[in-house]
């Protein structure tokens, strides 16, 4: 991992993986033969989603930030810049699937971003919206932005 181009500093973002997310990647290098790479903060919906890719080419402003059972893990400067230090990311895996090209997705999940330290193992994973009343919050927000996230537009 590289941390600090020759006229710039690049500021590098820690990434880490659950056991569960690990466990999910070692299985589809075992299903795939070509190369496996992670990469976060390119898709066009979920803009910070992680994508698992086959024989997938990173873009020329991504660099690795991380590896997760092997497989290397990219991200664009955009997003390495909003995670200085030991800020950072971790690897996770839900049950639940949406529109994706990402090859875990075959095994009926799909690759997610937490921030470190959220456990949501005891958490419902479906956002339930009362049908009259108030709305019942089922996981309210906890904590606040880093401050270098506070205010930031996306084009």
């Amino acid at each position: 991992m590289r941390c600090a181009g020759a006229l710039r500093t690049v500021v590098c973002m820690e990434v880490t993986a659950t056991p569960r997310a690990t466990e999910v990647i070692t299985e589809m290098r075992a299903r795939r033969s070509g190369t496996l790479t992670i990469t976060i903060g390119t898709g066009c919906c979920e803009s910070t989603a992680p994508f698992l890719y086959e024989d997938f080419w990173p873009g020329p402003d991504q660099e690795q930030v991380g590896e997760v059972a092997g497989v290397g893990v990219f991200a664009p400067e955009y997003l390495r810049v909003q995670y200085p230090g030991t800020e950072g990311v971790v690897v996770d895996v839900v049950d639940e699937l949406g529109e994706s090209l990402s090859v875990e997705t075959e095994l009926g999940c799909r690759l997610i971003l937490r921030g470190q330290g959220f456990d949501s193992s005891t958490e419902p994973q479906a956002c339930a919206v009362p049908a009259s009343g108030e709305p019942k919050v089922l996981r309210p927000v906890v904590g606040e932005l880093p401050e270098a996230l506070r205010g930031l537009r996306m084009r």
